[in-house]
């Protein structure tokens, strides 16, 4: 009889258990990814068509390298989207639009990850300072990008340019589509003044 009594007991305490795994109270999040269009005219000329460009690793914030959406209001203090999260990471979101941008601008023989076996002559290195939005007290909504780029001779480790890249875009809608539609506007620009300084660098 205590037999059966404990197995009761038992069975009950996984009823009860496995009925609360099926509730939660975590509301459903929607993906976003950066959309950046990558299509660019091909470059008929450059100074650099002999050699391979590698790029490094994107260096940050910890906070860009996970799929949680930040943003910061007027008091100053941060808050997370909770319905709303990246696909993919920031860092490795701006590392692949910046790997297509260059190579269909055709600046370089080729363009490499860092991860490749392949030998490279040059090297990008990217500082990302700021990827934020900040949500005013009228609702409207800003959003920052600050970037440095530095070109570095792979041979020699020698600096051959430097590029710091920084912009602020102002959007009405102070919540995740307005966040989208500035950081997008924000990155075509990064995209195209990096293919416009690496041509220069690439043609002293």
């Amino acid at each position: 009889m205590y037999f059966v009594k404990i197995a009761f007991m038992a069975g009950f305490g996984l009823f009860v258990l496995s009925g609360c795994s099926l509730q939660t109270n975590v509301p459903p999040s929607s993906k976003y990814q950066l959309d950046v269009s990558t299509d660019v005219p091909a470059l008929k000329e450059s100074g650099c068509s002999d050699k391979v460009l590698r790029l490094g690793m994107i260096e940050s914030s910890a906070l860009l390298s996970g799929n949680n959406i930040y943003y910061s209001a007027d008091n100053g203090q941060s808050y997370i989207y909770t319905k709303a999260r990246w696909i993919e990471d920031v860092n490795y979101q701006l590392a692949n639009l910046i790997e297509r941008s260059i190579t269909k601008r055709d600046i370089f023989k080729d363009v490499i990850p860092l991860q490749s076996l392949a030998k490279n002559d040059l090297l990008l290195e990217t500082n990302i300072y700021d990827f934020s939005q900040k949500i005013h007290d009228d609702g409207t909504t800003t959003l920052h990008l600050s970037v440095k780029l530095v070109l570095v001779e792979a041979y020699t480790r020698n600096i051959v340019a430097t590029k710091f890249f920084e912009r602020q875009k102002e959007e009405k809608e102070g919540n995740i589509k307005g966040a989208l539609q500035g950081y997008n506007d924000l990155v075509a620009q990064l995209l195209q003044e990096t293919n416009s300084w690496l041509e220069e660098s690439c043609s002293r």
